[in-house]
């Protein structure tokens, strides 16, 4: 097989940026001659005959203007350019030295190309695809007890990242960029500080990939908020994503400032078009303290304290009220909801014993102090 033949059977089945696929032997010729008649050209120019030096000059010239409608023609007919376009750059100003550099590259490629893994085939082995579908996963979590792993998994992670040896590392650089979470960030930060330069170049490229993801979804949930103006729920989801990836940690503070107030007008926009949507108004209040404005946090999450059965938003209001200074209404909130807050409710054990604190009975100190004894 000759000619273009041989040319598309190089290229079939070779990925883009691996390596020069057709034109090998034609770029070694011309490589050759080019840096033959230059070094005869030098050494005319270095005889001494008169006007020897500008005649060499000129020659060097006349090779170099060969070499570009040498490499304009490689364009035309698709023929790979990187070491046609090294000869070029080097053949200008080095003359047949640079001729033999890029027959010296050509050599170390056709050498090293035989066994080097190509850019994309690395690329793609860094996070390979999971084989187990979401359903499935889901299922092995539960039925295994570790269906709310993920919030003690960063830990480990972290753990492993300065502890682990590099393929353990770039193991859980692959997990955090397959199934990232905001518990996740401090794993990914010890890999780009690591000592070891792939798990660094990975850990760059897991991030990259993250923000890559990030940014995508945005484009799509603003695509969908801009196409339907009146729909909340549209400009909610873009706002709650919004607020997603101003908290996953991977953001300057300044990228992470400009991003929670995008996402803090648009919920205020969303919160207008629907005011009777306790979830909208509940992620506002809940940035708006994370914004440091409690103020308004308090005065959004209110008009649900009495009619809300969302334990979630009685927390958050009661930090509002905390930060305000507020203690009055914060002893009365538990009285208000006893529902919720009261003895009986089912609260978390470190949120029971701070509303039994603040509760304003005597009844609720007893226990408190009773509690605090037996500690």
């Amino acid at each position: 097989m000759t000619g273009p033949a041989l040319d598309s059977a190089e290229t079939i089945g070779t990925l883009a940026g691996d390596r020069p696929a057709a034109g090998t032997g034609e770029l070694v010729a011309a490589t050759l001659g080019a840096g033959l008649l230059d070094a005869v050209a030098l050494a005319f120019g270095l005889s001494g005959v008169p006007f020897a030096a500008p005649s060499a000059a000129a020659l060097h010239l006349l090779l170099c203007g060969l070499v570009v409608l040498w490499v304009r023609s490689r364009a035309r007919r698709g023929r790979d350019l990187r070491l046609a376009g090294l000869l070029l750059v080097t053949m200008v100003p080095l003359g047949p030295l640079g001729a033999a550099c890029t027959l010296v590259t050509s050599a170390l490629l056709a050498l090293f190309s035989r066994y080097a893994t190509g850019f994309q085939d690395w690329y793609l082995s860094l996070f390979p695809e999971s084989e187990t579908g979401p359903a499935q996963e889901l299922y092995e979590l539960i039925v295994s007890g570790r269906e709310n792993a993920h919030l003690v998994a960063g830990e480990s992670f972290t753990d492993m990242m300065w502890m682990g040896t590099p393929q353990q590392k770039q193991a859980v650089i692959a997990l955090v960029a397959r199934h990232f979470r905001p518990a996740f960030t401090p794993a990914l930060k010890a890999g780009l500080a690591d000592a070891d330069p792939s798990v660094r170049v990975q850990a760059a490229t897991a991030t990259a990939r993250v923000e890559h993801e990030f940014n995508e979804r945005w484009q799509s949930l603003d695509h969908a908020a801009r196409a339907h103006p009146d729909d909340a729920g549209a400009l909610a989801a873009l706002c709650r994503h919004l607020d997603d990836y101003a908290f996953c940690g991977l953001l300057d503070s300044n990228r992470e400032a400009e991003i929670r107030e995008k996402a803090l007008d648009g919920y205020r926009r969303s919160l207008e078009l629907a005011p009777d949507d306790d979830g909208i108004r509940l992620d506002l209040g809940r940035l708006l303290l994370r914004c440091g404005l409690a103020a308004e946090a308090a005065a959004r999450l209110e008009p649900l304290i009495d009619r809300t059965s969302d334990s979630r938003i009685l927390f958050w209001y009661a930090e509002s009220l905390f930060r305000l200074g507020r203690f009055g209404d914060l002893r009365a909130l538990p009285l208000r909801r006893p529902d919720l807050l009261g003895d009986g409710a089912a609260l978390p054990d470190a949120l029971r014993d701070v509303f039994a604190l603040w509760r304003d009975d005597e009844t609720a100190a007893a226990e408190t102090t009773a509690k605090e004894l037996a500690a």
